[in-house]
């Protein structure tokens, strides 16, 4: 039994035993736990074919036996446009995998692994409803979830990239540079929860007078490992983040990012030929070109199914039979690649056209109204939240990371942490009011 898999059982049991004795708020306490528990919940927990990881074993223990509804909680911002959405994205993967030519072994997980995401995204909004003070919980939770992941790198720098909670080493990781992973699987996926991760450093707490420095060192830590992942989709996504809360932020926020670069170029320049993102030996041109027949392939693929696509979770199934050079040999088994090198390719393969703008829509019907409430009420978390979406919106293009649940898990939190962002304004100008 691998180390992972112990982890996650032992996360469920200390879930099952605290939810029995605690007598506090059941429904927050889920959400923190959660979010703390973040590095165990990708290990699959039950066998077969109906393969269920730690996260989604937990959501549904917490649905029917501990989840006591909010009833007199409701989004008062475009709570009819998400719903819609998400019932047009429902009804086209059903379509999708009922046209599909054949369904392959990932397609019923990857479906049970669609809902319980959606449940945990109705009780985080729920809560930041309930109570809107109750974000500033939530992103604790995620700032302790970074520093354990600091911890899983510092590890793999003493002891190699072996200590990780994944059973199989990804092929990114088999060139000449160390490219640390942290407690996922892909140094990529790492590259891009650290760029999304940073711009949560930098969110204040209203009790707090100012932002603690502990927090300036997390931003910083998190860029720098980013060098160490090789990623340079993650990289670039956190440039692109930066350069908008650059564009859009207060003056501090602007001092704050001078003074970020500055130090990143101190260390970039000194220190850059230890980090993987600077030393990876392949040339970018090779990289783009191989690339690049990949994606061409898989455009063709969403040409031939263009309105429901090839099935939810069907990728690899599907190029096994049509394009069957898409495989990359772990030890001696050939491995079919389950995206094509391409997060949005990999939804407009699987989804077709309406489930992919469906998808689209649940990111930027929140970004957009985001944006706007950010320029009637100058709240800086706002821009915050929008810039790490946006840093792995990104990256994303890169490599699908959804595949993992904890990277699935960090973006829904993001959105609905937008979505409530209204309420949550409102409820700090009053506070503000009352003193």
């Amino acid at each position: 039994m691998s180390v992972s898999l112990i982890l996650s059982f032992l996360t469920v049991a200390i879930f099952l035993v605290w939810m029995f004795v605690t007598r506090d708020d059941k429904n927050r306490l889920f959400v923190q736990f959660i979010l703390v528990a973040y590095p165990f919940l990708n290990a699959y927990i039950l066998p077969g074919k109906f393969a269920m990881n730690g996260f989604n074993l937990l959501v549904y223990i917490f649905a029917f036996c501990f989840y006591r509804r909010r009833r007199d909680v409701h989004l008062k911002n475009n709570g009819i446009a998400f719903t819609t959405l998400f019932i047009i994205l429902l009804v086209n993967i059903l379509v999708g995998l009922f046209l599909a030519e054949s369904l392959g072994d990932d397609t019923l997980r990857d479906i049970l692994d669609f809902f319980p995401i959606f449940i945990f995204a109705k009780i985080v909004t729920d809560e930041c409803l309930e109570d809107p003070s109750f974000f500033y919980k939530i992103i604790a939770c995620l700032r302790i979830t970074l520093m354990v992941s600091f911890f899983f790198l510092c590890c793999q720098f003493v002891l190699g990239v072996s200590f990780t909670l994944s059973t199989v080493q990804n092929p990114n990781m088999s060139g000449d540079v160390a490219r640390y992973p942290g407690f996922f699987s892909d140094p990529q996926v790492f590259s891009q929860y650290l760029a999304a991760m940073s711009f949560l450093c930098l969110i204040k707490n209203p009790e707090d007078e100012r932002l603690p420095i502990l927090n300036y060192v997390l931003l910083i830590f998190s860029v720098v490992a980013i060098m160490y992942t090789g990623g340079r989709g993650g990289l670039g996504g956190w440039a692109a983040g930066f350069f908008f809360v650059s564009m859009f932020g207060n003056s501090r926020y602007r001092t704050s990012a001078i003074i970020t670069a500055i130090l990143l170029f101190g260390i970039v320049y000194a220190f850059g030929d230890k980090f993987a993102v600077f030393q990876r030996g392949d040339n970018l041109n090779d990289s783009y070109e191989d690339r690049l027949s990949i994606w061409k392939d898989a455009f063709q693929i969403y040409l031939n199914n263009p309105f429901f696509g090839i099935g939810l979770g069907n990728y690899s199934n599907y190029v096994s039979v049509h394009n069957p050079d898409q495989f990359w040999m772990v030890g001696t088994e050939v491995v079919y690649y389950d995206h094509p090198e391409s997060g949005y390719l990999k939804l407009l393969t699987e989804l077709g056209s309406f489930g992919f703008l469906s998808f689209l829509g649940l990111i930027f019907v929140p970004i957009f109204h985001g944006i706007f409430l950010y320029l009637r009420k100058k709240n800086i978390a706002i821009i915050l939240l929008i810039a790490a979406v946006l840093s792995w919106m990104v990256a994303f293009y890169t490599v699908y990371s959804l595949g993992d649940v904890r990277m699935k898990l960090l973006i829904v939190t993001l959105i609905c942490l937008i979505i409530t962002s209204s309420q949550r304004v409102q409820f700090e100008e009053d506070a503000e009011k009352t003193i």
